[in-house]
């Protein structure tokens, strides 16, 4: 790549050196670009600015006991870092006493504010600026104890500014001669700058900070200067992304922004860069990438002149919050001059910063965006100004709309694409979102909308969705109606699911299987895994390959192959979890990447109350949903219809059930006169049990649906408040499962007792589960000959709903419910219900 080669800025941000092991990382990140000449930026460390703010305001307050104790929190923590990075090498004793200067310097810069009674912005820049400085003494440090020479090169030599104090602008065209003449022989002789960022020198010479999040200005302001062939600014993101992840889940890594649109971002409220980093590189050959300082190998956004992904006319979308519209009208304005200076001459005055305004043609109203907590001021500001004008009845008014946000819709597309603000608003109107006011500049790289700040989230994912922003990392917008999948759990459920899918590739509303996950790592192909291919898989999975050894197969831990998966470009992404393990962390993680979730697994839902209430209330806040009709009935509609009946007015009253397969095969097997011991070996062998049938057998399984079936009821407990009767005796429970099924024989006797208990009552065997909202009760029971279950036969199962509206004669369901592809077509079931 070019930006391997040549000169190179990186820049680290606070977040990047939060101690000694991040900046060492920091390190061998620019040590591994060798054998390019590197220049590095650095910020304070992880809250050091802000202790330092608040270190000058206790002084100015007088409390300099507060102030010195915040500092020497401050003094721990960086001499701590030096110690730990520098070892006992030879350059440790001259750091150390470096850091003590600087602090001593600190203190007594704060003793004088506390004399004085004053903290000027003078004074205020130079406190905050010993952040940068130190981080950058101790970088250079760690640098040249790996055995790069590297030099301290104090920001202000080489970064010039305009004057004025707090945000600085700086002077170009003298930064880049500074820069030139105290740098170019550094680089020459291979020696590495490392400079402190966020600040510069006056004309004057004092210290002046560029203002916050400065540090990726110095970058770009080295960048400019030195024409390097990239500047890297290393972030705790993985790159800029087309929303925020909080509120869009399916937000991805923009691979290209020009830097226009990159500009639009920051100043709407994108934090990740300094909102006037790009203006040194504007009209420079110089890309900027955002990169994630976790994983240094991705590419991260790169920011460029160059224009891309010319099929999405829309690359992003930001949004501003706690805003408030401020609108000045009246029939006077008509055709009257000055009115727009006058108004945004008045808000200048107050200090009040405008984002987003709008004008009718008519002149009868103009409207901005201001802060709210601003609103009032404004408001003040604007009765002054046109006193006159609404005395005399020519303007009604000033109105201030409160509780609003602005959405901004970024891209250089949009211009020269028919439709793009109609996709925009019909996709608002669609949800219900009620637009309060729009903007948009003649370049059409912008549409600003103002929204309710409660359903600007929501306004987000619309317009992300309409826009198939969640393909932007790979692949072209999805085809409407596609689903892709990743399944977790590559066994006999899994293998049944995968020939389904595989089966329906073809359909218009079918779903594409991109990945299989099992324990030990992952098959993924983001176009989608081939019938044949995944029949391939099937086979060899089934002679007891694990997919990790399969061609194409990575190993990982099925978190971290879910984390790898969801860092790809996926279409409205479902994962289905087919295990009977303990995944409730994974479900998480998969709903808050924008997934929506389908079940055959039971026990995330069988959790603590707390751990299931959470899980819901995670897919509530992503607009995600958990599909779950096989972890009860299998293929049948059980939750479905105790839905349709509460929808229609119908009260549950109780639910019976008969819900393991494997054990109503194996009880009818015995009255057919089996004995135990052949019944369970042929249940087996049918594919109706667990690997280790004592799973079927304790009850835990059906207890596990059953409380499910409660929880729908409102029963608020958890297993250990439901009873659940066992068929496995105490002295096989913790048999190795060998043994067990080498002594199956021994317990034929205890079958022929209950049989003939059960047929001497008139009866049958049924193991059964009673759902109440108080009560859930699991155990073999003897049912009367007129009862549904006694008519059960085989793996089905049933299911009596007792309600309102079906108490004389309840609701029943009946059906099979035990097998592979049984199951596997109740979770393609829920799959499809969300296409």
């Amino acid at each position: 790549m070019r930006e391997e080669a040549g000169r190179q800025v990186h820049k680290f941000g606070g977040a990047s050196l939060a101690d000694g092991a991040a900046m060492r990382h920091a390190a061998s990140i620019v040590l591994s670009r060798a054998p390019a000449t590197r220049v590095v930026v650095v910020s304070a460390i992880a809250g050091a600015t802000d202790a330092l703010l608040e270190a000058g305001e206790r002084a100015l307050a007088g409390e300099i006991d507060a102030a010195v104790a915040i500092v020497d929190g401050l003094h721990q923590r960086y001499g701590a870092m030096a110690r730990e990075l520098l070892g006992g090498g030879n350059d440790r004793a001259a750091v150390l006493d470096d850091v003590d200067g600087a602090f001593c310097r600190l203190r007594e810069q704060l003793r004088g504010v506390s004399l004085l009674r004053e903290l000027t912005p003078r004074t205020r820049d130079a406190l905050v600026s010993w952040g940068e400085r130190l981080s950058a003494r101790l970088f250079a440090a760690a640098l040249a104890a790996a055995g790069q020479p590297a030099e301290y090169v104090d920001a202000t030599e080489v970064v010039r500014t305009r004057g004025g104090f707090g945000g600085a602008a700086p002077d170009l065209d003298a930064t880049d001669a500074a820069i030139r003449d105290r740098l170019g022989p550094l680089l020459e002789a291979g020696i590495v700058p490392v400079v402190p960022g966020f600040i510069g020198a006056t004309p004057d010479g004092e210290v002046a900070t560029l203002g916050r999040g400065g540090s990726d200005l110095t970058a770009t302001l080295l960048g400019r200067a030195l024409a390097p062939a990239a500047v890297s600014l290393w972030k705790d993101v993985p790159g800029l992304l087309t929303a925020d992840p909080r509120l869009v889940p399916e937000a991805r890594v923009v691979p290209q922004l020009h830097l226009r649109e990159a500009g639009e971002l920051a100043y709407y409220g994108a934090k990740v860069l300094h909102p006037r980093a790009l203006i040194p590189v504007n009209g420079r050959e110089v890309p900027v990438y955002v990169r994630p300082f976790a994983e240094p190998s991705a590419r991260g956004t790169e920011i460029s002149a160059r224009r891309t992904l010319a099929e999405y006319p829309v690359k992003a979308l930001t949004a501003v919050g706690g805003q408030a519209l401020v609108t000045v009208a009246g029939n006077g304005m008509l055709g009257v001059p000055g009115i727009a200076a006058r108004t945004f001459a008045a808000l200048g005055r107050a200090e009040i910063s405008v984002s987003l305004i709008t004008q009718a043609s008519s002149e009868h109203s103009i409207c901005c965006a201001v802060p709210e907590p601003r609103a009032e001021d404004a408001r003040d500001a604007l009765l002054e100004a046109f006193r006159a004008e609404i005395a005399s009845g020519e303007i009604d008014g000033i109105d201030v709309q409160p509780g609003l946000a602005t959405l901004a819709v970024v891209g250089l597309g949009m211009a020269g694409t028919p439709g793009v603000a109609a996709r925009v608003f019909g996709a608002l109107a669609a949800g219900g979102i009620n637009i309060v006011a729009i903007a948009q500049g003649s370049s059409e790289l912008n549409i600003s909308v103002v929204v309710g700040a409660a359903e600007v989230a929501a306004a987000q994912r619309l317009v992300h969705a309409e826009f198939h922003l969640g393909k932007i990392g790979g692949g072209r917008p999805a085809a409407p109606g596609r689903r892709d999948v990743v399944l977790l759990g590559f066994g006999q459920v899994g293998r049944a699911l995968a020939g389904l899918v595989g089966r329906r590739r073809g359909d218009v509303a079918g779903v594409n299987l991109v990945a299989v996950i099992d324990r030990s790592g992952f098959v993924f192909d983001p176009r989608g895994l081939a019938p044949r291919r995944l029949a391939e898989l099937a086979l060899a999975k089934q002679a007891g390959r694990p997919l990790a050894e399969l061609p194409g197969g990575r190993a990982a831990a099925a978190p971290e192959a879910l984390a790898w998966i969801t860092r790809h470009a996926l279409s409205r992404p479902v994962l289905v979890d087919v295990t009977a393990g303990e995944t409730g962390a994974m479900l998480r993680d998969a709903l808050a990447a924008g997934l929506d979730v389908a079940l055959a697994n039971k026990r995330p839902l069988a959790g603590s109350v707390a751990d299931v209430d959470s899980l819901r209330l995670l897919a509530r806040r992503t607009g995600r949903r958990i599909g779950h009709e096989a972890t009860v009935g299998a293929g049948l509609p059980v939750i479905d219809t105790f839905h349709k009946l509460v929808e229609s007015g119908d009260r549950v009253l109780r639910i019976d059930a008969a819900s393991s397969g494997t054990l109503g095969f194996l009880l009818t097997e015995i009255e057919d006169g089996r004995p135990f011991s052949e019944a369970l070996r042929r249940a087996m062998a049918l594919g109706y049990t667990e690997p280790d049938p004592r799973d079927d057998l304790s009850g835990a399984d059906v207890a596990r649906k059953a409380l499910i079936l409660g929880r729908l009821l409102g029963f608020d407990g958890d297993m250990a408040q439901v009873p659940v009767e066992s068929l496995v005796p105490e002295a096989f429970r913790e048999l190795p499962l060998p043994e067990f099924l080498e002594r199956l024989e021994e317990l034929d006797p205890l079958w022929e007792r209950r049989l003939a208990a059960a047929r001497a009552r008139g009866g049958a065997l049924r193991y059964l589960a009673a759902v109440t909202r108080r009560r859930i009760r699991v155990g073999l029971r003897v049912v009367p000959a007129d009862s549904p279950f006694a008519g059960l036969r085989g793996p089905g199962n049933q299911f009596v709903f007792t309600t309102a509206h079906y108490r004389e004669n309840p609701l029943v369901i009946t059906g099979p419910g035990a097998g592979p592809t049984v199951t596997a077509a109740g979770v393609l079931n829920d799959i499809l219900r969300a296409v």
